[in-house]
């Protein structure tokens, strides 16, 4: 009767932990800084337990995480001076075309209009942020509510 019931459980645990993960979106965020990189990874987390964060501030381990992971959104710093964010974001689309992705620039937005409506990205955030606005975004391209 114990085993029967224990494995009863079992099943019920596996089926919520599918569904759990079925739900689960994945955001890969490149950022070089890495308290900005923090508080935009806890800025989600706390908020949004089904929202699984990858960051790295290494523009070489970009390629093997969109290739190796399920992704919903990519969030990547963007900088004239220093083009890793673009040249992810040129990567990611041709691999994933539909991927959404959100830029966030401290040199402004309209700086990259042109790539922007090329490339189909669906947000440039412009630094300083609002932490707030910024969930509110990544919640919108997740279309989460």
């Amino acid at each position: 009767m114990i085993t029967l019931a224990v494995l009863l459980l079992v099943n019920l645990w596996l089926n919520d932990r599918k569904q759990n993960t079925m739900n689960e979106k994945n955001i890969i965020l490149f950022e070089r800084y890495d308290g900005v990189r923090f508080v935009l990874e806890r800025s989600l987390k706390k908020y949004r337990k089904n929202i699984e964060i990858i960051s790295t501030n290494h523009k070489s381990e970009i390629k093997n995480m969109l290739n190796e992971n399920e992704v919903d959104l990519l969030i990547t710093e963007l900088s004239k001076i220093h083009p890793a964010g673009m040249e992810i974001s040129h990567y990611a689309k041709q691999i994933k075309p539909n991927l959404k992705i959100i830029w966030i620039t401290v040199m402004g937005c309209h700086l990259f209009r042109e790539q922007k409506e090329n490339l189909g990205i669906f947000r440039c955030i412009e630094k300083p942020l609002s932490i707030n606005n910024f969930r509110k975004d990544v919640l919108r391209a997740l279309e989460i509510s």
